[in-house]
């Protein structure tokens, strides 16, 4: 029996390394999650992916082109900028190096591709959590671990636009209990990982971002609890939008005219008064466009105390919108009665 099974073991063996490329391809493409094998390397699975691919596969990763985006867009759709990333490729890990950029956002916002691409696996595991790969332009092949949960409908094969939705931020797998983020890889044409974070140096624009956005609602399971999370953690960011004249998918606007509570201020409120609800005011009249401040102390996020100039201006331009007399900036009863009735 035993000399019979190693006869057997063998046989597979042979079987296994001559076993024509395309046979294998069938095998690797043929569903959108590969078992990851804990004796094969990152960089490993890389260089065989080149020799696994169906001709079908092929054939769309040809079509993304031989040039490599060389300026990425941040994969991170809102709340996050080049500025807030810090380089940590490369430092060191319990049994590795880094091999590449996690960038920190909150848990659930939806992170797109930054290039065209094709998705050639989903992956979980115990180190990854929910992990996607995908071929971008140039050869490259871009990962991404630590997923919360997969875009609907994403699947090995897929051809994806910039700005196609990938999955949401995250901490699964061994960033369990940790704060939340996309560890985002580039492997080159070879496999070999390099450094992505001199390359996040660009941003989809606002009206890109909500195109993205348009789409990624049509697509969600429940759109309506996506949009009341977006708008709860970036208000601002949709508020800038709608000063700037770019439509929002009405989920949204009904989240801004929803999610928000107004603040309940039990005191008249006028130049040179300081406190919680000075603050509460200011925030509520940045958030309904009658922005205090562009940039600095009054800005959107930056709300302050005190009630100066900055925010006398901004309340007389609520007063006026709301045909209140004298439209002076003295919040009064009759400026709170409105601002209660919207």
């Amino acid at each position: 029996m035993k000399t019979f099974m190693r006869h057997s073991a063998a046989v597979v063996l042979v079987v296994a390394v001559f076993l024509p490329a395309a046979a294998l391809a069938q095998t690797y493409s043929g569903s959108s999650t590969v078992p990851y094998d804990s004796g094969t390397t990152p960089t490993q699975w890389h260089q065989m992916g080149q020799w696994r691919q169906s001709s079908d596969l092929q054939q769309k990763i040809a079509a993304l082109g031989d040039t490599a985006v060389q300026s990425l867009p941040m994969p991170v759709l809102f709340g996050v900028a080049p500025s807030d990333l810090t380089p940590n490729f490369g430092d060191p890990r319990t049994n590795h190096p880094h091999q590449g950029e996690d960038i920190m956002a909150v848990k659930g916002t939806p992170i797109v591709s930054p290039t065209a691409a094709v998705v050639l696996r989903l992956e979980q595991g115990a180190t990854e959590g929910n992990g996607i790969y995908t071929a971008n332009p140039g050869g490259e092949t871009f990962v991404y671990y630590h997923l919360d949960h997969y875009a609907e409908g994403i699947a090995a094969g897929q051809v994806l636009q910039a700005g196609s939705a990938l999955g949401y931020v995250g901490n699964t797998g061994d960033a369990a209990g940790g704060a939340a983020h996309v560890h985002f890889e580039i492997h080159d044409s070879s496999g070999t990982p390099t450094d992505p974070f001199p390359r996040l140096t660009a941003e989809f624009s606002p009206a890109q971002k909500i195109s993205f956005l348009t789409a990624i609602l049509g697509i969600t399971a429940d759109p309506v609890a996506l949009s009341n999370f977006l708008v709860t953690n970036f208000r601002s960011t949709f508020v800038s939008d709608v000063q700037s004249n770019i439509a929002l998918p009405p989920l949204i606007n009904s989240a801004l005219n929803t999610v928000y509570t107004t603040p309940a201020l039990t005191r008249d409120l006028y130049y040179g008064r300081s406190g919680q609800d000075v603050l509460a005011l200011q925030t509520f009249l940045n958030a309904h466009g009658f922005v205090v401040a562009q940039s600095g102390p009054g800005s959107v996020g930056n709300e302050t105390s005190y009630f100066g100039p900055a925010t006398r201006a901004a309340a007389i331009k609520f007063q006026l919108a709301h045909n209140i007399v004298p439209a002076v900036g003295y919040v009064g009863p009759i400026t709170r009665a409105a601002m209660a009735l919207v």
